[in-house]
C-alpha cells in the first residue's frame, strides 16, 4: 500500500492472506472493534459509571467508563452521543498497550467486497424447485460435456499465492496443471485424481501451460492424497462428475462470471458452485480452514480424453 488511506475499491489481486495475530498490536485494535458488533447485547454492570460532559468534532457526548465483553481492557473509557453512537473510545489492549480509536461518523464510505473473502454477502435463501433440480443434474451435464479448461487463484499464506493453469477432464476423472507461486516463481505439475495427487518441480523459467506430452516424470511421481487446498479444490470439482452435492445447499447471491449470469450456490464443506443458467459451472470456490476462500475458473468444453502420455519412441 502506497497511500495514507485504503483505496475505495479494494484491487483484485496481489492479496497476501495470513492468519490474524490476535492479542496485540492491530490485530487486537481490529478485534476490539468487532466485538463492539456483537449480536448480543450484555445488560449494563453494576460498575460502569458516566464520568461527565463532553463534546467529539462539536456534537455533543457523554464519557462513560464500562465494562465491555470483548478482548482487551475489561473497562475502557466510551464517548457517546444521544443516540448511542460511538464517537471514541479510549483503554488499554491485553498486553498492556494504551490505545485511542476515533470513529469519524460523517466519512463513511461505501465498503467494497473482496473475492477471497467470499465476496458480496447477498441474501442466502433454500433453492428452488428448479435450481434444486439443476444442482441435481450437474454430474451429468459434467459427463455430458466432457471437460474444462481451467485456471485456479489460491491465497494460501503470506507468501504463497498459488496460480494455475490447465484442463480438467470429467471423462477421465483427472485434471492436469502447471502451478506457478507469486513472488518465487517456482513452478509445479500436478496430475490430480479423485484422492491422489502427483507432482513435479520445473524450474521458474519454465512454460506457464502444462507441457505436452506430458512428462516421463510426472507419470513416474508417487501419488499422495490432496496435501493443500488448492488439491482439495481441484479433487472436489473432479469428484462432481460422479455425485451430486449431498445435504441441503443455499443460494447465495445472483452474480456474473465470464460475461454469463451465475448463482452462487453453496453446498456442505464449504464449497460454492457458480452455475449458469444452462447448469453449467463456471466457477468452484473452496473456503480454507482461516476462512479465505480459494477459486477454480472454468471453461467448460472439451478438452483431451485424458492428461497425455509420454511421447512414444
Amino acid at each position: 500500500a502506497s497511500a495514507a488511506r485504503p483505496p475505495l475499491v479494494p484491487p483484485t489481486d496481489g492479496w497476501r492472506m495470513r492468519a490474524p495475530g490476535g492479542g496485540h498490536g492491530l490485530g487486537a485494535v481490529r478485534d476490539l472493534l468487532i466485538g463492539l458488533g456483537a449480536g448480543r447485547v450484555d445488560p449494563p454492570g453494576a460498575d460502569g459509571r458516566w464520568l461527565r460532559h463532553d463534546s467529539v468534532g462539536g456534537i455533543p457526548v457523554d464519557v462513560l467508563q464500562a465494562p465491555l465483553a470483548v478482548p482487551g481492557d475489561p473497562r475502557p473509557t466510551l464517548w457517546l452521543d444521544a443516540d448511542a453512537r460511538l464517537h471514541r473510545l479510549a483503554g488499554r489492549l491485553a498486553d498492556g498497550t494504551p490505545v485511542t480509536v476515533e470513529l469519524s461518523r460523517a466519512d463513511r464510505p461505501t465498503l467494497h467486497p473482496v473475492d477471497a473473502l467470499g465476496g458480496r454477502p447477498g441474501q442466502p435463501r433454500a433453492l428452488t424447485d428448479d435450481e434444486a433440480e439443476r444442482l441435481a443434474a450437474l454430474p451429468a451435464r459434467l459427463r455430458a460435456v466432457g471437460g474444462a479448461a481451467v485456471t485456479v487463484t489460491a491465497p494460501l499464506g503470506p507468501s504463497a499465492t498459488l496460480r494455475g493453469t490447465g484442463t480438467l477432464s470429467w471423462a477421465t476423472s483427472s485434471a492436469y496443471l502447471v502451478v506457478i507461486e507469486d513472488g518465487s516463481g517456482r513452478r509445479t505439475l500436478r496430475w490430480v485424481r479423485p484422492g491422489r495427487v502427483a507432482k513435479a518441480h520445473r524450474s521458474p523459467d519454465g512454460p506457464a501451460t502444462p507441457p505436452t506430452p506430458m512428462p516421463p516424470g510426472l507419470l513416474a511421481a508417487p501419488a499422495r492424497p490432496p496435501g493443500d487446498d488448492l488439491d482439495r479444490l481441484i479433487d472436489a470439482a473432479l469428484r462432481a462428475g460422479t455425485h451430486a452435492p449431498d445435504g441441503d445447499a443455499v443460494r447465495v447471491r445472483e452474480d456474473r462470471v465470464a460475461d454469463r449470469t451465475v448463482d452462487v450456490v453453496e453446498v456442505p464443506g464449504g464449497r460454492r458452485w457458480w452455475l449458469d443458467r444452462g447448469g453449467l459451472p463456471r466457477r468452484l470456490e473452496l473456503r480454507t480452514g482461516s476462512g479465505v476462500w480459494v477459486r477454480l475458473d472454468l471453461t467448460p468444453g472439451r478438452v483431451s480424453a485424458g492428461p497425455p502420455g509420454p511421447a512414444s519412441r
